[in-house]
């Protein structure tokens, strides 16, 4: 029986992601941030309220037609970057998580893709490796002769790790475009010591910003705004 009960499950839980991915799309295209990030709670987000609010804001006076994410999670900011963006914008995210049996049909991706407003168009690139040669020339090929206006780097916590996520995807941004990363905070756990060993090195040779609330170890964002 577990082969019904299967199968069953799963159509269940299809018909859950039909209703979200619905609820979705009725959304309001232009939100405050209160408003997203309520949205982007329940969806799934690990960022500190305050902090992310600084970036979005960033992020919202510069209307970004091209979004990059490394490191997708549950989804939450990749909500939040739909209404920061333009409303043509191309969103793109990076993540290891499979997509599911069906593909881009399968309820995580359904309900994930289905955040996209306006004319807007998001893509999803899983499960991939962001390191791998195959995966940036995935996003080249996505992006054709565009540059990204935005990149959120959110994934592989090692300092090597964030260094060639930043070399690989950094090239791909714009002169005057924006890069983030999270959990630059030099309170850091054993989870983010490596990217707080990124942000170390990396401040000591860029002009950076910062938002780090609180004394909590982990968190903290940084900005780093690419040469004109």
């Amino acid at each position: 029986m577990s082969g019904p009960r299967q199968a069953l499950g799963y159509v269940r839980r299809y018909r859950a992601a039909l209703a979200e991915a619905g609820r979705m799309r009725a959304l309001p295209a232009a939100m405050q941030f209160d408003a997203a990030f309520a949205v982007a709670q329940q969806i799934g987000v690990t960022q500190k309220e305050d902090e992310i609010r600084w970036l979005f804001e960033l992020v919202r006076a510069d209307a970004p037609t091209t979004v990059l994410e490394i490191g997708l999670d549950e989804g939450g900011t990749l909500f939040l970057w739909t209404r920061a963006a333009a409303p043509d914008a191309h969103l793109v995210a990076i993540d290891t998580r499979p997509m599911g049996r069906l593909g881009l049909r399968s309820p995580f991706p359904l309900v994930r893709r289905s955040f996209a407003r306006d004319a807007q168009h998001v893509d999803l690139v899983m499960p991939a490796d962001s390191h791998a040669r195959s995966t940036s020339e995935r996003i080249q090929a996505l992006l054709g002769t565009r540059r990204l206006d935005f990149l959120f780097i959110d994934g592989d916590h090692t300092r090597d790790g964030v260094w060639q996520d930043f070399h690989t995807y950094g090239s791909f941004v714009r002169p005057g475009g924006l890069i983030a990363f999270h959990d630059v905070s030099q309170r850091s756990t054993s989870a983010t010591e490596g990217v707080a060993r990124f942000w170390r090195e990396f401040t000591a040779e860029h002009a950076t910003d910062e938002r780090v609330v609180g004394k909590e170890p982990g968190f903290g964002i940084g900005v780093y705004r690419v040469p004109e």
